[in-house]
């Protein structure tokens, strides 16, 4: 006979309980598996699949994003009909666009015929009517100036935004210990272009301006390729 009481086995119990729900709360959940390389699934099996469903994403600031597709791979393993499915971000862009390619085949490669693998999948041809969609934006007629002129301004407005990141920690220490080392006008003798009492709050005004200015260029170049993929279509 066991010389513990029923209460002290009760209470065992519930220590044992207790114990494996606290490991079970702080465990870390398992990684993911990670997804095959390109140059694995260019040599896997090529087979066609069909779209199943689109799944709209929620960014973390609350705003929707791009959707992601699921697409179903039926094989046979074994002698047994299995049914992979693989997921993909939509290459349209927008909420719900990928809504539009539910139902389409779709030419993929996988590496392996795992049913929970999910990432396991290149898709190597969208559907045919997606061609031009997915072509590269190449402008041409009447306002194809403009949108060039507005894509190198928001190119240099963020460049010029991005400089002022990089330029504003640096210059903030350089300043700070020349002054704790060498005085008040340490850098007196510097040209104006090195001079960190000159860099550092023109960095700190480049920030803001280059950033807002690269959102209305930006805003100007997106306009003008809408108009010129108006007049094109």
């Amino acid at each position: 006979m066991s010389n513990h009481s029923p209460g002290q086995r009760s209470a065992r119990s519930v220590l044992r309980r207790i114990g494996k729900g606290i490991a079970s709360e702080f465990t870390p959940p398992p990684k993911p598996r990670p997804a095959p390389l390109r140059k694995e699934l260019l040599e896997g099996r090529e087979t066609v699949g069909v779209i199943r469903y689109a799944v709209s994403n929620d960014s973390p600031e609350g705003g929707p994003t791009d959707d992601d597709l699921v697409i179903h791979i039926d094989v046979s393993v074994d002698g047994k009909h299995v049914t992979l499915p693989r997921t993909v971000r939509s290459p349209l862009l927008g909420p719900s666009a990928g809504r539009r390619l539910i139902g389409k085949e779709v030419v993929i490669r996988h590496t392996t015929l795992d049913p929970t693998y999910d990432s396991d999948v290149l898709v190597v041809q969208w559907p045919a009517e997606l061609d031009g969609e997915l072509a590269p934006f190449r402008p041409h007629g009447p306002g194809t100036l403009g949108y060039r002129i507005w894509g190198v301004l928001a190119s240099l407005c963020f460049m010029i935004g991005w400089g002022g990141v990089m330029l504003v920690v640096p210059t903030a220490c350089w300043l700070l210990i020349g002054m704790l080392l060498l005085g008040n006008h340490p850098f007196d003798g510097f040209p104006g272009w090195t001079n960190p009492a000159v860099l550092f709050p023109a960095s700190i005004v480049a920030i803001p301006l280059g950033f807002w200015l690269y959102a209305a260029c930006a805003y100007r170049r997106d306009r003008a390729q809408a108009r010129i993929e108006e007049m094109s279509s």
